[in-house]
């Protein structure tokens, strides 16, 4: 296992960190769960990254791709969960906004102003 320098993958690795601390960190702070699995899916990334810098790529290609493609798929959830979520909240709104239009007989497009 000779370490293989490459200033690219090097450099990727460093952000990879960098946006899996971050990550962890709005979600600590905020609780929201996608800056999370996006930075889990960046540690993995990294994972990868960290392999090819040691020299492992060759030995390890089968779990690197397993690995690689789960942060992927990780990534790919975690922004559905949020249009998902983004979706529901603005059928709820739009719920709302029709509740009370009702209630004070107001007619779509009507604003409250008097003229």
């Amino acid at each position: 296992m000779a370490l293989e320098w490459d200033p690219i993958i090097f450099i990727n690795l460093i952000l990879c960190i960098i946006i899996l601390a971050l990550g962890y960190l709005i979600f600590k702070k905020c609780g929201e769960k996608l800056p999370l699995y996006v930075g889990i899916a960046f540690g993995l990334f990294g994972v990868s990254h960290a392999a090819t810098l040691a020299g492992l790529k060759v030995p390890l290609t089968l779990p690197l791709i397993v690995i690689r493609t789960f942060a992927y798929l990780l990534v790919i959830y975690a922004l559905y969960m949020y249009l998902k979520e983004n979706i529901l909240q603005k059928e709820a709104r739009q719920a709302w906004v029709d509740f009370f239009r009702v209630e004070t007989g107001q007619q779509a497009g009507e604003n409250n102003e008097k003229e």
